[in-house]
């Protein structure tokens, strides 16, 4: 059988398939199964891409974008079009975060883009303007970057070809210093990693819906108090940094209602053998949000969920050491921060917004 080539998914209202296996096991997972293994001695899942913290100084990234032009060249058949112009927001984009690119083209049916050595496709807007969200892995290396935007013409014809410059920037997260049981700890295998590799690589991330779901911020899925944020080093019983915790950990009683963060389609709900019982809701453009170590699931595969509906009960299935929601987003299968969404709203002409509340305020003692 031939393999599909390196390409993410064409935006549309179907269900899509993206990237080879070949390719997705590596933007997803990033490792083999030995070195899986350690990863996820992160607890719950670290984010295979980063299994060591990064040194520096926390970086704030600015929300005012930067902006490459190119002029197209029209050609006999197509359109004639103007000046292109892509931009990130932010242009510095912190390692594990979520980056916006917008570009304006007159005259463009259709825009891709190649970011970090992939092709994802973006989406229209109307009026010329096309967008998509993309995910910088905690192990992305800093410095400066660009990603090339390639518009075209309804016939397919190239418009222009643009280069949007970026600045990879740390963010500092800090160390948790996880104490368990032998009991709890036994759950980490080799095997139980590979299974939860070949689950993530091969039936969690390998469809998507084309267009997105979500309309604003996210919503925090649970009531309860923040154990661990995204991205903080794991040490497990004292031994060294084997990782970076691939989500929000928020702590509340056995039973505890959990909700979707937005509207989408439950993509994925089972067991796991280190995440515990799993629900994954697709909200579409490649963003999918996982709640995980589930008492109960209450929804069903292909179902479609409203922000805020109650799709399943905390627990504490799986590597954990007590009832908590370990809440994680990926964007095509690369892990970033949940909590950036729940104050930032991930849409084209979107502004920053104030949070409302945070775990630690909404929880019930």
């Amino acid at each position: 059988m031939t393999e599909p080539r390196d390409r993410a998914p064409e935006p549309s209202g179907r269900l899509l398939r993206p990237l080879s296996r070949r390719r997705l096991i590596a933007s997803a997972l990033g490792v083999s199964a030995g070195a899986a293994a350690a990863a996820f001695l992160a607890a719950c899942g670290a984010d295979p891409n980063a299994i060591s913290v990064a040194e520096g100084t926390a970086t704030t990234a600015t929300p005012t974008p930067t902006a490459a032009t190119a002029t197209a060249s029209p050609t006999d058949g197509v359109p004639a079009a103007g000046v292109a112009v892509a931009a990130f927001q932010p242009a510095d984009l912190g390692q594990g975060e979520t980056a916006l690119l917008t570009v304006r083209q007159a005259g463009a049916t259709r825009a891709s883009v190649r970011f970090l050595s992939k092709h994802y496709p973006l989406m229209s807007a109307g009026d010329g303007l096309f967008w998509c969200v993309l995910g910088v892995g905690l192990l992305v290396p800093l410095g400066s970057g660009s990603a090339t935007v390639t518009t075209r013409a309804r016939g397919g014809e190239v418009l222009a070809t643009v280069e949007a410059s970026y600045e990879v920037v740390h963010v500092d997260r800090p160390v948790d210093y996880l104490t368990t049981t032998p009991e709890v700890a036994a759950v980490l295998t080799v095997e139980a990693a590979e299974t939860e590799t070949y689950l993530r690589t091969f039936e969690q991330f390998n469809l998507f819906e084309g267009r997105p779901r979500w309309n604003g911020t996210m919503q925090l899925p649970v009531q309860g108090i923040q154990t661990t944020a995204f991205g903080q080093g794991r040490s497990l019983n004292g031994g060294p940094v084997s990782g970076q915790h691939s989500g929000t950990d928020i702590a509340n009683e056995a039973g505890t209602p959990v909700h979707a963060s937005a509207a989408g389609r439950i993509a994925w709900a089972g067991p796991m053998p280190i995440r515990g019982n799993t629900v994954l809701v697709d909200h579409g453009a490649g963003v999918v949000t996982g709640y995980h170590h589930l008492q109960e699931i209450e929804v069903d595969v292909g179902q479609m969920v409203d922000a805020g509906e109650e799709i399943a009960l905390m627990g504490t299935t799986g590597f954990s050491t007590g009832p908590h929601l370990h809440w994680e987003m990926t964007i095509y299968g690369i892990n970033v921060d949940p909590m950036t969404w729940t104050t930032r709203v991930f849409l084209p002409s979107a502004s920053p917004v104030t949070p409302t509340a945070t775990p630690s305020q909404t929880a019930t003692p």
